[in-house]
């Protein structure tokens, strides 16, 4: 991913970008392979399902009852390809900072801070020197 910061951090009402749907996409993926979301390992696709939900305030519906009582509670889905250019700036920024702050989710210790690929730090304004650079 060659672009930078400015790349995903747009503002309007205009569908997201490709280079925001890249940086999306990375970011689900990192968040995917290092995250345990309250018990709940998800996969790239349903990190970005849940991230959708957040920012498009997607409502809750009691199940249909099967005959053995409701069956919890599912949410109305949308798909994150209907986020605005604000919307998608919105919703990498907050994966972004529950990956690096996971302890302010509520997520247990064990949880660690996300180590994100080189796709999303090239996404940050990283260098590739910055990225590579030995400690």
């Amino acid at each position: 991913m060659s672009e930078g910061p400015a790349s995903w951090k747009l503002q309007g009402a205009e569908p997201m970008t490709d280079a925001q749907r890249r940086m999306l996409n990375a970011v689900c993926d990192c968040m995917a392979k290092q995250v345990v979301w309250f018990g709940h390992r998800m996969d790239k696709d349903s990190w970005r399902h849940f991230i959708a939900g957040v920012i498009l305030n997607q409502p809750m519906v009691p199940a249909i009852d099967m005959g053995n009582g409701p069956r919890g509670f599912v949410v109305l889905q949308r798909s994150s390809l209907e986020l605005s250019k604000s919307q998608a700036a919105e919703a990498i920024t907050a994966l972004i900072q529950a990956g690096d702050r996971p302890d302010e989710q509520g997520l247990p210790a064990t949880q660690k801070r996300v180590a994100w690929s080189d796709k999303v730090l090239y996404g940050l304004g990283y260098s590739t020197t910055d990225i590579h650079a030995s400690p």
